[in-house]
């Protein structure tokens, strides 16, 4: 017997998401479009196979990628904000500290990352962005013409880029697969955050810093590494860099000269901005949530394509917040009475949530798992600010370049075979059973299939006023302007950020959106906390493991999503360096929900496909969400 919800914010749409469904292919639509109507393109064409479909939409994304390169190049590359860690530094951590940053040669591989597939002789992998404290070169009108003004003396440094969370990878017949906007589901975000931490502890105490007039082993055996470094070591594999020889040459000096000559100051500054971030896994840990109980989720090592994005933010505004007031006073923070502290906006339970898709957001109206943020340019800021922390230095040209990109960014195709006949009475089954929630624009919350409902309520209200003083501050200079891509002008710092955050802090109001599907293939493993690994798993829930293994990329073709099975663990392991074993006992991992029949407006929608009964319908519905 299923479960009754509420109708009233339902009520007709069925009738809207059916005709969505079967409206056809405009005249001058690519090949691809024929996927949103596969009955009828079957009809029309009987000998259509999955590989013309897929072919043309690998060149409608290539096409567009072509239309937009600025755009393109900036959501996979272009750091987020104009503070990070020097350029310099990062580029020889590895030479002093192998154990944590991985040997020079990984590439930074231990951390989930890789080689740029379009610039495989880039400086650093995908998603670690360079950026100039000078700015970004721009035209007469204001426009940005790059990503680095190398005409201005300025330090550059590296945060992380959208890429590093939103460029997804599958391995398909032995070859990679790369897909902008899709989740990274090898990247540890948490690892990355974890290395900080250890280089403070381990490398960066005040007698390993030293001072300007006497530094201390670390600043010296940094000195020593960058010196060793072949003449031009520093420019070589820069973004867009000028063909000029002598300029080359100065660049990599310049930057050689800075870090050489202040190492005391840059290593101190360091050391303030590591503490500061020990000091909120700290408080995660410590003020109470589950973090610091026998039934942790885990930090560090268990987040393969995950974050706390919210539960992490918080800890780390308030730990950010107390050092810029103990800098201000000449002071450092007390770790211990910083801890003993009470923080009213902190959750007492774990958070976790994938990182998800970001490709054709004009499908979306809202942003975030709960739906809680309803702007496009707002939704970047909510990335962005956990990422460069100082609000100031946010760089809002990426927020709107990046925002405006991935509007209409389509959707990676199945990279393998697909059964189309199958596929299409799929199809039926889904617009009968599916489309109704998981439609554009949904911004229904819900909360009746009783999913995982810790990371719906993360906010309360003292949460929300952290976080909106914090997005409203990252929106820092009230004049910005900006054009959108129907060639609207925006002032959004002109603007309340209150204006696009919705409160979800009242039980009522919290639950999970329903996305569209698009590219659900790629979005592997499912439900917000990623709690089961597959498709198949998803549809007949009593088959979901409890233990399933996460940051593979092998492909599971029949139960698809990636490789999930830890007796696999293993061979795995090589070609996986953030591979952990997910374990859906531990709090805010659990796999319930989406596992009950519901009805809407007195129909029956069946998410329950498990009965043997149901097998060959179960089979239909996956070969056609392989096509989606």
């Amino acid at each position: 017997m299923g479960r009754t919800i509420s109708s009233s914010i339902l009520s007709g749409i069925i009738a809207l998401s059916a005709l969505a469904a079967v409206q056809g292919t405009p005249a001058n639509a690519s090949q691809c479009s024929l996927r949103n109507d596969l009955a009828g393109a079957l009809k029309s064409n009987p000998g259509l196979t999955w590989s013309d479909i897929r072919e043309a939409c690998n060149k409608d994304i290539a096409a567009y990628r072509a239309s937009d390169m600025m755009g393109a190049t900036w959501l996979e590359n272009a750091a987020n904000g104009f503070s990070g860690l020097p350029y310099v530094l990062l580029k020889v951590f590895p030479d002093l500290a192998p154990e944590i940053w991985g040997k020079p040669e990984d590439f930074y591989s231990l951390f989930g990352l890789f080689k740029d597939p379009y610039a495989p002789n880039r400086a650093l992998p995908r998603g670690l962005g360079i950026a100039s404290t000078a700015g970004r070169p721009v035209n007469a009108e204001g426009v940005p013409t790059g990503e680095i003004d190398y005409a201005k003396p300025g330090l550059y440094v590296v945060t992380l880029s959208c890429g590093a969370c939103h460029t997804g990878r599958a391995k398909a017949n032995g070859k990679y697969v790369y897909m902008d906007g899709a989740p990274n589901t090898q990247f540890d975000v948490r690892k990355w955050r974890q290395a900080f931490i250890r280089t403070l502890e381990n490398y960066l105490s005040p007698a390993q810093i030293g001072t300007a007039a006497k530094p201390g082993p670390t600043a010296q055996k940094l000195v020593e590494i960058i010196d060793s470094k072949p003449k031009g070591f520093f420019a070589d594999g820069l973004p867009e860099l000028p063909t000029d020889p002598e300029l080359l040459q100065e660049i990599d000096a310049g930057q050689r000269a800075f870090i050489k000559q202040n190492i005391v100051k840059v290593l101190g500054e360091f050391a303030i901005g590591a503490g500061s971030t020990a000091n909120s896994v700290a408080l995660q840990k410590n003020h109470g949530s589950s973090y610091g109980w026998w039934n942790s989720p885990g930090l560090a090592g268990y987040s393969a394509g995950m974050s706390d994005g919210s539960g992490d933010l918080l800890v780390a505004l308030i730990s950010s917040y107390a050092t810029e007031t103990a800098m201000k006073e000449g002071k450092q923070v007390d770790t211990k009475a910083f801890l003993a502290e009470r923080h009213p906006a902190l959750p007492s339970f774990a958070t976790v949530t994938d990182i998800p898709s970001i490709w054709n957001q004009k499908l979306r109206s809202t942003g975030q798992w709960d739906g809680s943020v309803t702007d496009p340019f707002w939704r970047n800021i909510a990335a962005q600010l956990p990422i460069v922390m100082n609000p100031t230095k946010v760089d809002l040209t990426n927020t709107y370049i990046t925002a405006n990109f991935v509007e209409d960014l389509p959707s990676p195709p199945y990279p393998f075979d697909v059964d189309l006949q199958s596929a299409a009475r799929g199809e039926a089954l889904f617009n009968q059973n599916c489309a109704t929630c998981h439609q554009p624009h949904n911004e229904t919350q819900y909360w009746d299939t009783h999913t995982d409902f810790n990371r719906a309520e993360v906010l309360n209200p003292a949460g929300l006023q952290l976080f909106a003083q914090g997005f409203q501050a990252s929106c820092h200079d009230v004049n910005f302007t900006y054009k959108d891509k129907q060639g609207n002008v925006h002032k959004p710092c002109a603007e309340s950020v209150t204006k696009y955050i919705r409160n979800v802090t009242d039980s009522r109001k919290q639950g999970y959106v329903a996305d569209v599907l698009d590219g659900v293939w790629a979005r592997a493993p499912y439900l917000h906390n990623g709690s089961v690994p597959t498709l198949e798993h998803l549809l007949a829930p009593r088959q979901r493991p409890t233990r399933f293994v996460r940051g593979a990329l092998d492909y599971d073709t029949q139960a698809v999503g990636f490789e999930w099975r830890v007796t696999r663990k293993p061979e795995l392991e090589a070609e996986a360096p953030t591979l952990f074993v997910y374990n859906t006992m531990l709090d805010g991992l659990t796999n319930v929900g989406h596992n009950k029949d519901i009805w809407i407006d007195g129909k029956l929608y069946r998410l329950d496909w498990g009965h043997p009964s149901l097998k060959q319908q179960r089979a239909d519905l996956i070969e056609y969400l392989k096509t989606r």
